[in-house]
């Protein structure tokens, strides 16, 4: 069977903006763009990272336009046509995840579907995922926040 990876915020809002470790997930997202690999993106994820584009690329104080809401849609929806599955994670599993520790919500929503789908967890440098309460394979792209 193939790889599997689930991608949380930050590794997507680095390949979309070149920042530092974009060329680690660029490299994982082709596998899974070229059919090497499975890619996830949590429904969570997906929230988030719409969200942070259209503030990104909207006003001078990070506020959404309708120009800036579509470029986000258009970016996820890019991502879903090459290849990167959006899922809905255990709901439960997500809760059980964010209650024994502190990491975000969105990011126990990619933990639980990293658990669910026998698949490497992509993330930053965040020490949020260094106790969990599930065993997930942790893939770091980067080694320092940004």
């Amino acid at each position: 069977m193939s790889d599997a990876y689930v991608f949380d915020t930050e590794a997507l809002v680095a390949f979309l903006y070149g920042e530092p470790g974009d060329d680690v997930v660029a490299d994982l997202l082709a596998d899974v763009f070229e059919g090497g690999s499975e890619g996830y993106l949590a429904e969570a994820n997906a929230s988030e990272v719409f969200y942070l584009v259209a503030r990104f690329e909207g006003a001078e104080s990070d506020t959404p336009t309708d120009a800036s809401l579509r470029v986000a849609d258009r970016d996820i929806r890019a991502l879903e046509r090459r290849g990167l599955t959006i899922e809905r994670a255990d709901w439960r599993l997500a809760g059980e995840v964010k209650a024994d520790g502190h990491v975000s919500l969105a990011d126990a929503h990619a933990v639980a579907l990293a658990d669910e789908r026998d698949a490497t967890l992509v993330a930053g440098a965040d020490d949020d995922f260094e106790a969990l309460p599930v065993a997930v394979d942790l893939l770091r792209f980067r080694d320092h926040g940004v």
